[in-house]
């Protein structure tokens, strides 16, 4: 079920945390709040995946970045500006990880990342409306990942490009 989050909402949301970053705010907010849905169950552990901040130049494709963060005190005590920090600045990167378990197997290996841990999956980057057949734009898009574990995902996307406000700011759809 999609959750629409304007500027507005943006704005105030990264006020509260004090990150810089939509992104971070909101996954901070759901991670402290997830407990309430898992009858008092803190997950201590949450996935990330999103597209890495470094560049490289002899690599070809997104440089998708999947990682884990871990907190060892309590999520309902903790401070959302703490959780997005953790978040934005923290991230134990599992690729290698990933890669030893796949190169070791020899076989195709069907590995749960999305919902393995409770995960957050960035996507605000990505251009879903600037798709263009013989002058036609998409006026709406969704988003699907098949194949999610028990412990979930929440994607962040981007809101249609003319959503924009007074703030200079898209808004994003969780």
């Amino acid at each position: 079920m999609p959750l629409p989050l304007n500027s507005a909402k943006s704005v105030d949301l990264q006020s509260r945390t004090k990150i810089q970053g939509p992104f971070e705010s909101l996954c901070a907010i759901i991670w402290q709040s997830s407990y309430r849905i898992r009858d008092g169950l803190e997950p201590k552990v949450v996935a990330i995946c999103k597209k890495s901040e470094e560049k490289k130049e002899y690599l070809v494709g997104n440089n998708q970045v999947i990682g884990v963060v871990k907190v060892d005190h309590s999520i309902r005590e903790a401070n959302p500006s703490d959780l997005a920090r953790l978040i934005k600045n923290e991230i134990i990167d599992e690729q290698l990880k990933i890669d030893e378990a796949i190169e070791k197997d020899h076989e195709l290996l069907d590995v749960v990342v999305y919902g393995a841990n409770l995960t957050f999956v960035n996507m605000e980057g990505a251009d879903l409306y600037g798709f263009d057949w013989k002058g036609h734009k998409p006026t709406n898009v969704s988003y699907f990942i098949d194949g999610v574990g028990d412990a979930g995902t929440a994607v962040v996307l981007p809101t249609r490009p003319n959503d924009s406000s007074k703030y200079g700011d898209k808004g994003r759809i969780v």
